[in-house]
């Protein structure tokens, strides 16, 4: 009996797509981080809590992307999560603006700023996890994977 011997270079693409797959699957899973942004309110007042809030539900309602993430993430639906942003956002003046409720708890408006970019960036908006930013790696793992298996397919080392 005569043997053939064959090339080892479907082998070798075989575990180099494995290799590949599974680094990009590993690059694809979001990577929590449990620190969020830290809120320096008075929370010992109940109108601080209320500023907070109300500074919290204006940002989001007055960013159309952090709202867009927001009512489509609720699960009342568009309209009831609408209304309680709106709300705010008229709200808001009467406190960003009264020299005493400042003073007293701190420039809120910019701390909820700042703090809502820091969640958005982390896949949070107010209380909801959003997915559009886990998905976005997800996807780019995705088509990283098959971009490889069609390259290794047309080079002939995959069939």
């Amino acid at each position: 009996m005569s043997r053939t011997h064959s090339s080892p270079l479907p082998s070798m693409g075989l575990l180099l797509l494995f290799s590949l797959l599974t680094m990009s699957t590993a690059l694809s899973l979001p990577m929590e981080s449990h620190f969020l942004a830290t809120r320096q309110t008075n929370t010992s007042d109940p109108l601080c809590l209320q500023y907070s809030t109300i500074a919290n539900l204006s940002v989001v309602g007055s960013n159309a992307t952090y709202r867009s993430a927001y009512l489509e993430a609720s699960p009342e639906g568009s309209d009831p999560a609408r209304a309680p942003l709106d709300a705010a956002m008229l709200e808001l003046p009467n406190f960003q603006f009264n020299k005493t409720i400042n003073d007293e708890c701190g420039n809120l408006t910019t701390v909820a700023f700042d703090g809502a970019a820091t969640n958005f960036t982390n896949g949070t908006v107010l209380q909801f996890k959003i997915g559009a930013v886990n998905s976005a790696v997800q996807l780019g793992g995705s088509l990283l994977g098959i971009g490889l298996i069609m390259g290794l397919v047309s080079l002939g080392l995959l069939v």
